[in-house]
C-alpha cells in the first residue's frame, strides 16, 4: 500500500495484491465505496499480482479487504492496523490522520533578507561589547 497526499484534502492510496494470492480477479472493497465489489475493481500487472489507486478524504482511518476471484477474502500484508469485524474475522486498515496535517510552508531567505540579518547581527555584538566596556 502506497499513500501519498493529494489535492483539496485528499489522500491517493495505491492497494496492491500480491501475486502468490493466484488470484485471477481482485477488487478492493471498504468502507469509502460502501464495501462495493465492483466500485473498485484491481488491474493485473505485468508479475500476476493487482494494484488500482483510490483518491480517499485524508484525515481519518478506512476499514478495507480485497475480495479475490468474487469469493474469497483476503487482507493487506501490510495494513497498518487490523480490526475485528461482525463476520469473525479482521478487516484491514489504511490510516491517512497522518495525511492531513498541515505542512508548513517552507521559508526562503532572499539575499538581501540575509545581508539585512547579518547586518543586525553584526549591530547587536558591536552594541554588547560597548556595553561590556563601559560596565567595567
Amino acid at each position: 500500500m502506497i499513500k501519498s497526499r493529494g489535492a483539496k484534502g485528499k489522500a491517493r492510496v495505491t492497494f496492491t495484491v500480491d501475486p502468490q494470492v493466484g488470484a485471477q480477479t481482485a477488487a478492493v472493497c471498504g468502507e469509502w465505496n460502501d464495501w462495493s465489489a465492483g466500485a473498485d475493481i484491481m488491474h493485473r500487472d505485468a508479475e500476476g499480482g493487482f494494484s488500482v489507486t483510490v483518491d480517499l478524504d485524508a484525515g481519518r482511518a478506512y476499514r478495507f479487504r480485497y475480495l479475490l476471484d468474487g469469493q474469497r477474502w483476503d487482507n493487506d500484508w501490510a495494513a497498518d492496523a487490523y480490526v475485528r469485524n461482525d463476520f469473525g474475522g479482521d478487516d484491514s486498515v489504511v490510516d491517512l490522520t497522518a495525511l492531513a496535517e498541515a505542512v508548513p510552508p517552507a521559508t526562503r531567505r532572499t539575499p538581501a533578507k540575509k545581508a539585512a540579518s547579518a547586518e543586525t547581527a553584526r549591530k547587536a555584538t558591536s552594541t554588547a561589547k560597548r556595553a561590556g566596556r563601559t560596565a567595567r
